[in-house]
């Protein structure tokens, strides 16, 4: 079997974007905030739903 060593995806409904640059991810009340490499930060507002490390998934709902 081959693992892909490429970046995680956050997947939330259709769309995927790719967490190449995100160093943290913090668990909040109402979301998650992403921590890029340069210290920019945002909120991306669910909550995690599934984490497949196989597939470099994370899978809001």
């Amino acid at each position: 079997m081959c693992i892909d060593h490429g970046p995680f995806l956050l997947v939330q409904g259709e769309e995927e974007e790719s967490l190449a640059e995100i160093n943290a991810i913090l668990v909040l009340a109402d979301g998650l905030k992403l921590i890029d490499v340069y210290g920019k930060s945002r909120t991306v507002v669910g909550m995690i739903s599934e984490i497949d490390l196989l597939n470099r998934r994370i899978v809001l709902g």
